[in-house]
């Protein structure tokens, strides 16, 4: 019994007793050390497994990237071919104008939808990285939403107006140079964008129309226009006689080297008697034009026909000539 006695005195004595409030034993920068050195040896599997699967991630975000800019680049690029090599689209004039037009459609077109593209990946790369880490994405992923909810909610009429522009550009239903209607508006295009299209009128007002609310296009700068000039001609004169003298005149101007460049290879036509009204009948000539120069081709040529029926000696019918392009 009494040899127990100083074994156990000498087992309390080691021990350090703590006294309540007194201050915590404090650790000594080896013991800290050596506790880092035994978590890293303890964990150094799964550093070494998580650092090689996110530079993995890393690297695939980035190839995918590159491979899916090359496939967005062709795609454009193809798309636009094939909308200008479309019957009529631009016709014997319009190979320089083409590429041109091709060319800014790529780089509009490749633009967004390589950001989109890009921005996509890059989001995927960053949430698998966030969760490689073993930080919960789950809070992430319900923000986000939120936020997207609202952004899609108060910005719908904006998506519609990118959407119904990446569409326009693709399609190249019109560009910058072109004459057209587009409903509330119609004039000169001076700027095309994703969301706004930018038309100056006949009276120089400058119009924004929004993309998404074009419900449809009239283009009179693509391929040809035609102009349709009709004449009333006494109805007491010969048709076949009057016929002549409009072909004649209408092949005078179309062999015009000052009115070349007006038309197109397609001879001027001359349709007939177009209508009878009472004491007169309407003769019809109808020529194919370069675009946006059937307005100027139907005055000159209207002008020439009453010339030529002066020296003819035809009887114009009692309303005015009459002639409309489009």
């Amino acid at each position: 019994m009494s040899a127990a006695v100083p074994a156990f005195a000498t087992a309390f004595a080691t021990e350090s007793p703590t006294t309540p409030g007194s201050p915590p034993p404090t650790t000594s920068l080896s013991d800290k050390a050596k506790g880092v050195g035994n978590w890293f040896s303890n964990n150094s599997g799964t550093i070494v497994t998580d650092v090689v699967t996110i530079v993995a991630i890393i690297v695939a975000a980035l190839i995918i990237r590159k491979i899916t800019l090359t496939f967005i680049h062709r795609a454009v690029d193809k798309a636009a071919m094939r909308a200008e090599s479309k019957p009529g689209r631009f016709l014997e004039a319009g190979l320089l104008m083409g590429a041109e037009r091709r060319l800014q459609r790529t780089r509009a077109l490749g633009s967004v939808l390589s950001s989109v593209a890009s921005a996509a990946i890059m989001i995927i790369a960053a949430l698998m990285v966030i969760d490689q880490l073993h930080i919960s994405t789950g809070p992430i992923l319900a923000s986000v939403g939120v936020i997207s909810a609202a952004i899609g909610f108060g910005a719908r009429d904006v998506v519609t107006d990118l959407l119904a522009g990446i569409f326009m550009i693709m399609e190249d239903q019109y560009g910058v140079g072109d004459y057209i209607d587009a409903g509330d508006a119609k004039g000169t295009v001076e700027d095309v964008g994703l969301r706004i299209t930018q038309l100056r009128d006949i009276d120089g007002v400058v119009w924004y129309v929004r993309n998404g609310t074009i419900k449809r296009i009239g283009n009179q700068s693509q391929g040809y226009a035609r102009a349709i000039v009709d004449v009333p001609v006494s109805y007491a004169e010969n048709p076949g006689r009057v016929r002549d003298v409009m072909v004649e005149t209408a092949h005078q101007m179309f062999e015009d080297p000052e009115w070349k460049d007006s038309f197109l290879t397609e001879a001027p036509t001359v349709a007939g008697i177009e209508s009878i009204e009472g004491d007169h009948m309407m003769m019809r000539v109808t020529v194919r034009t370069a675009a946006r120069r059937s307005a100027e081709v139907a005055r000159e040529l209207r002008g020439r026909l009453l010339m030529a029926f002066d020296e003819a000696g035809v009887k114009v019918g009692i309303p005015a000539a009459a002639g409309t392009g489009t």
